[in-house]
């Protein structure tokens, strides 16, 4: 049977929670919640205690899924459009996709990425660039470009100028 209530506990480490039904005072014995995925891809996201969710239980209410989380009055829906993918996380966050515009949106202060990253296209920064590594174009790299800055001269008429000023850091 279908039973709507209000996670009271979780356990992070069995992705178990309890539940205590709108309808009496009982509360659920622990409850696994329902993920996409748990063998070779794995999927982990965990109700918040006092989220509004809704269950799957047995006739006698002793056993049971959390199907997931659903809106109430009390929670506001993060974007109204059928077209649109949203995740949105307490501290700002946020996680969007328009399949209209074709369209991928990250909001986070922080993105940390492992591995290689093959990007074609126009890449627009308004910030800078920061590298640890040598950057190279498809002519040379930046240090080959210092090395021929800090030590090239000019041949002029009677003279030959001396090195720069300042060498190319």
């Amino acid at each position: 049977m279908l039973r709507f209530g209000i996670v009271t506990n979780i356990n992070e480490k069995e992705c178990r929670a309890r539940v205590q039904f709108d309808s009496d005072e009982l509360s659920s014995y622990w409850l696994f919640i329902l993920q996409a995925k748990t063998q070779k891809d794995k999927f982990y996201f965990m109700p918040d205690i006092g989220e509004h969710v809704a269950c799957l239980m047995d006739e006698r209410c002793e056993a049971g899924v959390i199907l997931g989380a659903i809106y109430s009055d009390l929670d506001e829906v993060p974007v109204v459009s059928k077209d649109k993918f949203k995740i949105k996380f307490q501290d700002g966050t946020e996680i969007e996709y328009d399949r209209v515009e074709h369209e991928l949106n990250i909001l986070c202060p922080n993105i940390n990425i492992t591995g290689m990253i093959n990007h074609t296209g126009v890449l627009f920064n308004s910030a800078g660039i920061f590298s640890e590594g040598e950057i190279t174009d498809h002519t040379s790299s930046m240090q080959t470009m210092r090395n021929i800055y800090n030590s090239h001269t000019h041949n002029e008429t009677d003279s030959v100028t001396a090195n720069p000023n300042e060498a190319m850091g």
